[in-house]
């Protein structure tokens, strides 16, 4: 064999080794392609609400202050501050002064000219002014506030352009500082408007069990949407751009495929999210972890 033809031979089989050399290449890097791990989840359907937040503070409409009704010497007093109390509980007795001099004088007489003094209504004692028995307190003077456990309200400003979300009967979530959160219903519109920020005033029915102080500021959670049905994804299932223009999922064609679709959103939670258009069926299936940064056909693998 010539010394050209050995040459020949040498290039030839170098040639089928680099392109063999090159199809494994492919083959491993199509294999870690299809090793991308995904969950994936389905559409449901639903009503995801688009909440205006707004601000309120709890007021009490009915505030009872106990006052002396004679002049004279506080005799015993049966509550402190911040007590809950029912209503017709003894909170305190007042004697005259006739009496309590009397009483020095005769042990006897202790329980002449006492006058006692009852809780009007169920509430909470947020001031006391009388903590002390035998201090002498004047006909008239304010001894405690009660406020009714039962007329707490909460006061929501409202800009006028939401006022027709909130009417009368219109239910609303109330979230306090705490992060608890609670139901209010709207029950009268206030017949004044704030010059300044232009809101309405409307007082709202709290339903809760707890104490709740007045002037408390809370977040109160207005839905302005209308009840409706939607398709219905967690919202880690949307991929967008940098800019948030561009919105889409990333749909399984079969068990192994998936391929992006570009969505239309609508309404969303912190977890979930509406999708308007395109119309999925229910049985599609849908990369919930693991779509962030995939081209737009990819094999995957379910978790």
């Amino acid at each position: 064999m010539k010394l050209r033809d050995i040459k020949k031979y040498s290039i030839v089989i170098i040639l089928i080794t680099v392109v063999l050399s090159c199809q494994q290449k492919e083959k491993k890097e199509q294999d870690i392609i299809a090793k991308v791990q995904v969950s994936v989840t389905k559409i449901s359907q639903g009503y995801l609400p688009d909440f205006i937040r707004l601000t309120g503070k709890t007021i009490y409409l009915n505030k009872s202050s106990l006052v002396a009704p004679i002049s004279g010497y506080i005799t015993k007093v049966n509550v402190q501050q911040g007590d809950k109390v029912q209503k017709g509980k003894l909170l305190f007795e007042i004697q005259t002064p006739e009496a309590y001099v009397m009483k020095q004088k005769d042990s006897t007489a202790i329980n002449y000219g006492i006058i006692k003094i009852y809780a009007p209504v169920n509430g909470r004692v947020v001031s006391l002014n009388i903590v002390n028995k035998s201090v002498y307190a004047d006909k008239g003077a304010v001894m405690c506030i009660l406020l009714a456990s039962n007329d707490l309200k909460l006061q929501v400003s409202v800009p006028f352009e939401y006022k027709k979300y909130a009417n009368i009967g219109t239910k609303c979530k109330v979230v306090l500082p705490d992060n608890t959160e609670t139901e209010g219903v709207f029950s009268k519109t206030l017949p004044q408007i704030d010059e300044i920020s232009q809101t309405v005033k409307i007082l709202a029915n709290i339903s809760t069990k707890q104490f709740i102080p007045e002037n408390m500021i809370v977040s109160v959670l207005l839905d302005k949407s209308t009840t409706h049905q939607a398709q219905i994804l967690p919202k880690q299932c949307l991929q967008t751009d940098a800019l948030m223009q561009q919105f889409w999922l990333m749909k399984l064609i079969n068990d192994s495929t998936a391929v992006r679709v570009n969505v239309k959103i609508s309404n969303q939670t912190h977890n979930k999210i509406e999708i308007e258009s395109p119309q999925f069926s229910a049985n599609e299936l849908f990369i919930s972890d693991g779509a962030y940064g995939l081209s737009d056909t990819i094999l995957v693998n379910l978790k």
